[in-house]
């Protein structure tokens, strides 16, 4: 449903105008935002700084060659449900690693990527690993693979 200006009062005319070429410079930028930032995004989509390069250097040259099925990222896996015990609420208790990846092979592949220093900070990070590996990964026959860098 177009709406012909010329029919418009000169003022009226001038105010749409002005409208249209406002409308018009915010999706233009809009668009160079989201061009500058798709060549910012490394093929395996959005993460950390360290999970980019993890991805790049060990990820990428597998799905390249025919290795690799799919890869998820950020999978969220729950360990323990939601409890009450003796009138406390207990949340659940969840584990999401950095990838989840699956080769052509049916092998899958749970990877974590950490610094040494979020490693360090994240205290229950062990225990939630701990809980991953034995009541997710080692039942299913699925690797789990920690990435440290810096140490550790």
């Amino acid at each position: 449903m177009g709406v012909n200006i010329e029919r418009l009062g000169p003022a009226a005319r001038e105010q749409v105008l002005k409208e249209l070429a406002r409308r018009e410079r915010l999706a233009n930028a809009e668009r160079r935002r989201q061009r500058a930032a798709a060549e910012k995004t490394p093929p395996g989509g959005q993460g950390s700084r360290l999970e980019e390069e993890y991805y790049r250097t060990f990820i990428w040259p597998k799905e390249l060659a025919g290795q690799v099925a799919r890869v998820e990222r950020h999978r969220r896996f729950e360990l323990l449900p939601p409890a009450e015990y003796c009138g406390l609420r207990l949340p659940a208790a969840h584990y999401t690693p950095d990838f989840v990846i699956e080769y052509v092979t049916g092998t899958v592949e749970a990877v974590e990527v950490k610094s040494h220093f979020t490693r360090t900070a994240q205290r229950d990070y062990i225990y939630r690993r701990r809980l991953f590996i034995e009541l997710i990964a080692r039942p299913k026959g699925w690797i789990f693979t920690e990435f440290i860098e810096g140490g550790g």
